[in-house]
């Protein structure tokens, strides 16, 4: 009988220690599962709010981009009440003629042509609202139109590049063209014999006197 009973004994340990080691695995194998999926879902908090944050800063800078692109458009060109330094240009499709220059002057059809002229004319008012240094800024250099005999002149109101070139006398304008090209109408409002001892130049609407 008691050789019974220690194979029984013998038998229920076995299925105990069977039992333990099962439990004990799965329990391991729970941990590690559960190890796992905690990894994953730190991994997933990470990564989002990353890209998040790129998305955000993309969005950002392409609405920054846009706010100048629109800034940078609405822009004005020249403040308001500005005058141009440069007199206002003004041409005419008639026919042409050249003086002593190489430079082609714009005739006004139907007007005689005067004599060419020597003098020295100085902007002396531009209106109430705007002083000479006010129309042309710290370009002004204080000089005026110089016109020669030979049909040329000499702008030395400004430091500009093309302050030179030809004109003629129709009327009562003298057609000014610059080496340029540029065409200039200052209208003589004041004769000294057949010399212009007035005339007015539009700078950018603002009507300038010259004597």
């Amino acid at each position: 009988m008691s050789g019974k009973h220690a194979v029984k004994s013998s038998k229920k340990s076995l299925i105990i220690i069977i039992c333990v080691v099962v439990l004990v695995a799965v329990i391991a194998g729970a941990v590690i599962l559960f190890m796992n999926l905690s990894g994953k879902n730190n991994n997933s908090a990470t990564t989002v709010p990353t890209a998040a944050a790129s998305t955000t800063a993309d969005n950002t800078n392409s609405t920054q981009n846009v706010s100048d692109s629109v800034s940078e458009t609405t822009q004005p060109a020249t403040k308001s009440g500005e005058a141009s330094q440069e007199p206002t240009e003004q041409g005419y499709t008639a026919e042409t003629s050249s003086n002593d220059s190489e430079i082609v002057v714009p005739t006004i059809s139907g007007e005689k042509q005067k004599p060419k002229f020597s003098a020295t004319l100085i902007p002396y008012y531009a209106n109430e609202e705007y002083s000479l240094r006010d129309l042309f800024g710290s370009a002004y250099s204080g000089g005026g139109f110089t016109f020669n005999e030979d049909g040329t002149f000499i702008d030395g109101i400004t430091s500009a590049s093309a302050n030179s070139g030809a004109y003629i006398v129709e009327g009562d304008s003298v057609v000014i063209t610059y080496s340029n090209d540029k065409n200039v109408i200052a209208t003589v409002t004041e004769w000294n014999g057949d010399v212009p001892a007035e005339i007015t130049v539009n700078y950018g609407g603002i009507i300038v006197s010259f004597k």
